[in-house]
């Protein structure tokens, strides 16, 4: 049987929790614990945990309690009801050995990421899946940079693709997007990936030929006639520098609605990570700088 199509690979500038209708897939791949506990401290597990609705850990417990050896291998891997999040399934795939006495598992290694991405997209093209979509696997103590790992994942993907390929495998899979919250990580890892790998450019606010297909922006060499006139000089972007979130992540506290914060105020937030209070709204919010580059509107002073 040969391939039915090309697989696009695209990094997207958005968690894969919050990815817009338009862009809803078939199913979700995240990585965990052999045992299947969530870590109950800031960071992925965590806002899975949240995004699920709350029923993520007993769901886990009742696939456990089938399992013979009461988990999982690493490398195996657990089809799951999705929950509250926007996917038809919830694919969770065992990377990292269960946390001991409350001190989080190591991080995997590469080759344990790269096998999983390959072994995830096997599974969900055995199900006819059309979209599907990853977190930022290999998170941990000591993983690899996160930069690194979205590149790791699209070199897998690619890779995963060429293989069946060049065996006549079918590939019903047309789409894999690579998920992250910060543009700042995505413009990185396309930039590492160059050509090596087919990464098709997120499109922001496309525009359409007479036929309907999607366009890329054009940039105009110096010295081209498309415009005459001297592009406006950008503005920089103001950003958090290494040793402000350095401080912050070693003394600032947790976000806490609750609380009222006051311009300049730093906290940790566990999506987004270090933040820097920059302005307070008319209406009562505060708008806050993370150290991906984004700026978001909080709530703040809401018991």
């Amino acid at each position: 049987m040969l391939v039915t199509g090309p697989m696009d690979v695209q990094l997207i500038a958005s968690s894969v929790f919050d990815l817009p209708s338009s862009q809803r897939v078939d199913a979700i791949v995240y990585d965990g614990t052999t045992d299947m506990r969530i870590w109950p401290g800031p960071g992925p597990d965590r806002e899975l945990a949240e995004q699920y609705g709350g029923e993520l850990q007993s769901q886990l417990d009742r696939e456990r309690a089938r399992l013979d050896a009461g988990e999982l291998e690493i490398g195996e891997m657990l089809r799951l009801h999705r929950g509250k999040l926007h996917c038809d399934f919830l694919l969770w795939i065992a990377t990292r050995p269960p946390e001991d006495r409350g001190i989080r598992a190591p991080a995997p290694k590469a080759e344990i990421v790269t096998r999983a991405v390959k072994d995830a997209l096997a599974f969900v093209a055995e199900r006819h899946v059309k979209r599907v979509a990853f977190a930022p696997l290999g998170d941990g103590p000591d993983a690899v940079d996160e930069v690194q790992r979205l590149v790791l994942i699209a070199r897998a993907a690619n890779a995963f693709y060429d293989e069946r390929f060049s065996s006549g495998q079918a590939t019903p899979i047309e789409e894999c997007l690579i998920c992250h919250p910060y543009s700042s990580r995505i413009s990185a890892a396309r930039r590492q990936l160059g050509r090596d790998v087919k990464v098709v450019a997120e499109p922001t606010r496309p525009a359409s030929s007479p036929s309907g297909t999607t366009t890329r922006r054009r940039r105009v060499a110096s010295g081209g006639t498309a415009s005459k006139r001297k592009a406006p000089a950008r503005k920089v972007a103001p950003t958090l520098s290494e040793d402000e979130i350095g401080r912050a992540r070693a003394t600032a506290e947790t976000y806490d609605r609750a609380r009222t914060y006051a311009v300049g105020d730093y906290f940790r937030h566990s999506k987004f990570g270090v933040g820097r209070v920059e302005e307070i709204t008319p209406e009562g919010f505060i708008m806050v700088l993370f150290e991906g580059g984004d700026t978001r509107r909080l709530l703040h002073a809401r018991p």
